[in-house]
């Protein structure tokens, strides 16, 4: 049943956006404008400006913008919204008549329903239960959640711990969490990019997303890697692939990088590898062989990234299993 009702959900606001766009003009609302640039071609500016800077770390928690604003369809009906990558920004009306900014509930609307549970308990003085909803947030996710002040951010948990695309994952009204151990960070928790996944899904209007302003010239792009591994345990004598990414401060993605490897083995041996540059999508790929190694040895990563004159590293680790 709730599969079916988010079905419809998504349906209708499809039916929806296919009817403005026979009503409203296919322009973007926003061209020239003051306000702040993020590099990707879209400002945001006044109440929305206000909205993202309200928050510690708005570039984890709502992503860069990826469209200017424009009259689109949200909970509120027509008004004024703006997508970001992890969440849209609705311009409404307050009680006392003045613009306010609602951040829209798209781990509602993309939730599909109930899937695969976690192996994981969700009990225990590492959980807490929501009672308006009745799921759990547990270990890292509830981390996480108090620190980034979930209640506002993220709302309440509408699902449990879920397997979903080979992760774990909890949606919540807001947002949905991913963990990620591959990451080479102090929290190994993320916000799905809920905002690009709603635009690509139910508006689908590629002229949005093109730039509607220049970047401010020569602002600075320092690389950030993130590398993973394709088994996390894997037989001895056996071909592994490295995978890595690599995109600047704005979470765009960093072409023709420059990437080095170095596996390192229980013995202490260290063997290097030069990765080819990355393509267009910030992205790079190396097989290389595991060796003969003892089972349950661990085989760690050092990635050295080197990009229009910035230097960064990343780490990830394997697994013999036999």
């Amino acid at each position: 049943m709730t599969n079916m009702k988010s079905a419809i959900r998504i349906v209708f606001s499809v039916l929806i956006i296919i009817l403005l766009g026979a009503i409203t003009n296919p322009g973007h609302t926003q061209t020239s404008v003051v306000g702040e640039d993020f590099g990707t071609g879209h400002f945001v500016r006044g109440v929305f400006l206000e909205q993202y800077t309200s928050i510690d770390n708005p570039l984890d928690i709502y992503g860069l913008p990826i469209t200017s604003e424009f009259e689109g369809m949200s909970a509120y009906g027509i008004t004024t919204v703006q997508y970001f990558t992890k969440t849209r920004f609705d311009l409404v009306k307050g009680p006392n008549g003045e613009d306010q900014v609602v951040v829209a509930n798209l781990g509602e609307l993309l939730y599909p329903g109930p899937g695969p549970l976690a192996p994981v308990s969700s009990d225990g003085p590492t959980c807490r239960k929501f009672p308006n909803t009745g799921k759990s947030v547990c270990y890292a996710f509830l981390q996480f959640y108090d620190g980034n002040n979930g209640v506002e951010n993220f709302g309440d948990p509408i699902s449990d711990l879920e397997i979903r695309e080979g992760r774990y994952v909890q949606y919540f009204e807001k947002a949905r969490m991913e963990w990620m151990p591959e990451l080479d960070s102090d929290s190994h928790v993320i916000l799905t990019d809920l905002g690009k996944r709603y635009f690509d899904f139910v508006v689908g209007d590629p002229d949005r997303l093109k730039p509607q302003g220049s970047s401010i010239p020569g602002k600075p792009r320092k690389p950030q890697a993130y590398a993973f591994v394709s088994h996390p345990l894997i037989s001895a004598g056996s071909l592994q692939t490295l995978n890595v990414i690599v995109v600047d401060m704005y979470h765009q993605p960093v072409a023709d990088a420059q990437v080095w490897v170095f596996t390192m083995t229980p013995d202490g041996r260290r063997d290097p590898y030069r990765a080819p540059d990355t393509s267009v999508d910030g992205i790079t790929s190396l097989q290389f062989p595991v060796g003969r190694l003892a089972p349950t040895a661990i085989v760690e990563l050092e990635v050295k990234v080197s990009a229009n004159g910035e230097e960064t590293t990343a780490k990830s680790w394997f697994r013999v299993w036999y």
